[in-house]
């Protein structure tokens, strides 16, 4: 495959605001080197090179040289890169031609980064009308150019950059895809939890905000509350009260729950959330 031999992948599929489905995916490459194997063999000149390459092949940070920014009024509808089919392998100059369609889909699906309110959602917000676009962006965008990969003092890859508002991408994804992604090593320990971690987040992640969970809450309350359950003495039965209040809350919020068009076709056609090459015991906390 594009980056080797796959041994495990793991992905999530997430929906953004606006109902536009998306997938974080975590790969395990077979036969992988740990960080500090990849140090030691990167004392050997011919395996660093090939690293590089490999790195460069498939993490790309850069703008497709010998190219020109799109222009949409030399476009037709059905010829936008997002509307059409992507370069036929049997054509002429296919370098150029796919540098030039990978450039054109980049300016069209924000691979290149521009910043919104989006950056600086988490900045507080005595400080909004003081920031800095380029500091205070939660993405760390734009990053500083390098001129080539190279091995830094602390013995970490540094990969080649020529733009740094480019997020970093696969070609051919971009280009049979022709959608927006975000690629990066997992190098090292810290990284590799860190990043575990981030997709626990988002399996276990609701689209509810803290407005709508209250409001449930407080329903279901004034549903007991109306109605207290009573035992056979006609005393209150707080054991009851408890176990309404779980039902009902729980009712109220996947009754309530707001899904987009994207989400209830997914379901409906019986496509998965998630997509991996394991099998996972299914856990039912009502038996734990």
């Amino acid at each position: 495959g594009i980056f080797g031999k796959v041994k495990v992948y793991f992905g999530v599929v997430e929906a953004q605001g606006r109902g536009s489905l998306h997938l974080h995916i975590l790969i395990w490459l077979a036969h992988g080197l740990s960080p500090l194997d990849i140090q030691e063999r990167c004392k050997d000149p011919d395996f660093l090179q090939k690293a590089f390459r490999w790195y460069e092949d498939v993490f790309c940070q850069d703008l497709p040289e010998e190219t020109v920014s799109y222009s949409p009024e030399e476009h037709e509808y059905k010829g936008q890169p997002v509307m059409s089919r992507p370069t036929r392998i049997s054509d002429n100059d296919l370098a150029l031609d796919i540098s030039q369609e990978v450039r054109d889909i980049m300016e069209n699906t924000a691979q290149i980064h521009s910043h919104g309110d989006t950056c600086f959602k988490y900045l507080p917000k005595t400080l909004r009308n003081r920031k800095d676009n380029d500091k205070d962006c939660r993405f760390q965008l734009p990053r500083e150019t390098v001129e080539a990969t190279h091995v830094d003092e602390d013995g970490v890859i540094v990969l080649k950059c020529n733009h740094g508002s480019v997020n970093a991408f696969n070609k051919i994804v971009v280009l049979l895809q022709r959608c927006n992604m975000d690629s990066k090593p997992v190098g090292s320990g810290t990284v590799a939890m860190a990043m575990f971690q981030y997709m626990g987040n988002y399996t276990i992640k609701s689209a509810m905000d803290s407005a709508f969970v209250f409001s449930a809450l407080c329903a279901s309350i004034k549903s007991i509350a109306d109605k207290p359950p009573k035992n056979i003495d006609g005393e209150a039965d707080f054991e009851e009260t408890s176990r309404l209040l779980l039902v009902k809350s729980v009712n109220q919020l996947v009754g309530k729950r707001e899904l987009s068009a994207q989400q209830v076709v997914t379901s409906l056609v019986g496509w998965p959330s998630k997509y991996t090459n394991r099998s996972y015991p299914v856990f039912y906390w009502t038996k734990m």
